[in-house]
């Protein structure tokens, strides 16, 4: 008789949580367009510039590179029948030090720029994360999700943010 009246009791204060649950007033969902954000922001638009130039001038320095390989490939290939077996080896070795070098730039840059790109996605990541959990709080949204993710299908744009919050990271600094 005990445990039915505790089970009784348990299933009954179940039923008190979830109707607290289903009156929470005031349920208010927003939407962020990350995409939407990224080409409309010009505070995104000067970040992509500046990724852009160090991509370009590490670029050039490859670019530099192989114009030496190409150079040197080009002078072993018109002279090698004249060269002496020496310095056709020593031309052949500096050839391939280069292109081992250029094999290692190549690695590095590539390295650079991803790392680059990863600090400059995790900064402005946080800084919008400020930014919508600031307006999250002032306008009083229970929950903003972020268009695109698993499972948003749809959304009426009334409560798209996104121009709401591009403005604010234009605005910041």
């Amino acid at each position: 008789m005990k445990r039915i009246i505790l089970l009784f009791f348990c299933v009954s204060l179940l039923f008190c949580l979830q109707n607290r649950i289903v009156w929470a007033e005031g349920v208010k969902i927003g939407v962020l367009n990350m995409k939407k954000l990224q080409q409309n922001s010009v505070r995104f638009q000067q970040i992509r510039e500046g990724l852009k130039l160090k991509f370009n001038t590490l670029q050039k320095k490859l670019d530099g590179e192989r114009a030496q390989i190409a150079k040197i490939e080009e002078e072993l290939r018109k002279q090698s029948m004249m060269l002496s077996l020496d310095a056709k080896e020593d031309k052949e070795m500096d050839l391939g030090k280069r292109t081992r070098h250029y094999k290692y730039m190549y690695g590095e840059v590539t390295q650079e720029m991803k790392d680059a790109e990863f600090e400059a996605t995790r900064k402005v990541g946080k800084e919008i994360e400020k930014i919508v959990e600031k307006i999250a709080q002032k306008e009083g949204y229970t929950i903003i999700l972020e268009a695109g993710t698993t499972g948003l299908v749809y959304y009426n744009n009334a409560i798209d943010i996104t121009s709401q919050v591009t403005e604010a990271y234009d605005k910041m600094k």
